[in-house]
């Protein structure tokens, strides 16, 4: 039968390619001896101090001196704090992958396993079906940010006649709100978001890409089990083979699919571990300023447009939490759902040698596959209940403190 196979590199192709248009991809395709590969490490220098690093520096240090002059109102203080731990989300996140770049590559090797291929329609359907949902939250979560940037960085400034800057920042040698210089830190700031944007967009989806393929590999073992008879008449038929040699030729398959799932989950969890314990944090904290700020508006008729843009800024970062957890969730569930499917197949006539196999895989797959933040917290629903009520307590908290 031809083979019919699932470019499963597709799950990350859409990440890559915003990391590179953006120049913020971790190789360099050029030999270190030509000047293309400086000028390459030039322009990362460039983007990085000016995108990663001058903007959230100077909103942190106008937060500072509100705090010090005792001119801050909670509202206010909230908001910049709520885009400084987002901007220094995507900063982490970024470092942290580049420090890990070759895990990743490693990762993106292993969905290239004849492991993960397989030729039977339902099977390619299921692989199908994940690559194209790996790519629809990409492009949802690109929207649903790139929106809500649209309106704090141009409807709300619009409102107020752009007399007021986006974003609230002190760059210490010069005065932003200055005439002379307010036009251009304008631009500047809108101008410097698409990329922040595009790279968080692309650091986030990416371990959703990672474990919506491991989920979808789980998918098809569960599959082969359940539809075991079916898989041997066809290996019988074309191997030309009796019913018991089909079993084990399709078992140890079976198994060999398993260990590479089991080894491309331990290398996701090497990859995005860390990426995974800063979003659990950071994502909770802005959660909780969020909250905070929604809460201090004054006259929140009057002001329709901020909580507009505010409760989707903070439904976006809800969400992302919980899409995390459920995928780790999932990852979890279903490796634990593979050993029942295993005790359901058809083996009670097959042979001593095979029966004891076929216990010692069950045995195996009864050890769940987790995938965990900060080394020992399940990434899980259960995570995400305990994660959104810290919130609630740090919000009431501070809720508190600002009455």
């Amino acid at each position: 039968m031809k083979s019919i196979e699932v470019d499963l590199s597709r799950h990350f192709s859409l990440q890559i390619a915003a990391l590179k248009v953006f120049c913020v991809w971790f190789y360099i395709p050029y030999s270190k001896k030509t000047a293309r590969y400086w000028f390459a490490v030039f322009v990362r220098v460039f983007l990085g101090i000016t995108v990663f690093i001058i903007p959230t520096g100077g909103q942190l240090i106008y937060v500072i001196q509100l705090l010090i002059l005792g001119n801050a109102e909670i509202q206010e203080v909230a908001g910049i704090i709520n885009l400084v731990m987002t901007e220094l989300l995507a900063s982490l996140r970024l470092l942290d992958l580049f420090l890990r770049r070759d895990i990743l590559t490693q990762l993106a090797d292993q969905l290239m396993n004849k492991e993960f291929q397989f030729h039977l329609k339902p099977q390619k359907d299921i692989l199908e079906k994940a690559v194209q949902f790996s790519r629809k939250l990409f492009w949802i979560l690109m929207m649903s940010c790139g929106l809500d940037i649209l309106v704090h960085v141009i409807v709300v400034p619009g409102i107020q006649k752009f007399q007021v800057l986006p974003l609230k920042m002190d760059l210490i040698w010069f005065d932003v709100n200055k005439e002379s210089y307010f036009f251009y830190v304008f631009v500047y700031q809108v101008i410097y978001k698409p990329m922040m944007l595009t790279t968080f967009v692309a650091l986030q989806t990416l371990p959703w890409a990672a474990m919506s393929c491991a989920i979808s590999q789980l998918d098809v073992l569960i599959y082969n089990f359940e539809n075991m008879k079916e898989l041997v008449k066809t290996t019988m038929a074309e191997r030309q083979c009796d019913a018991n040699t089909a079993f084990k030729e399709i078992f140890k398959e079976c198994v060999l699919h398993h260990c590479s799932i089991t080894r491309f989950v331990n290398t996701l969890q090497d990859a995005f571990g860390g990426q995974l314990s800063s979003t659990l944090c950071l994502s909770a904290c802005i959660v909780c300023t969020t909250a905070v700020q929604i809460f201090s508006i004054e006259s929140p008729l009057k002001n329709i447009t901020d909580v507009v843009w505010i409760l989707a800024y903070l439904s976006i970062f809800i969400s992302n939490l919980f899409i995390d957890c459920y995928f780790g969730n999932s990852v979890t569930v279903r490796s634990l759902h593979v050993s029942t499917v295993i005790f359901s197949c058809p083996w009670i006539d097959l042979p001593t040698s095979l029966k004891k196999n076929l216990v010692l895989f069950i045995a195996k797959t009864q050890r769940p596959i987790v995938i965990t933040a900060a080394m020992y917290v399940p990434v899980s629903l259960e995570t995400f209940t305990k994660v959104m009520n810290w919130t609630y307590k740090g919000f009431a908290v501070m809720n508190q403190m600002k009455k």
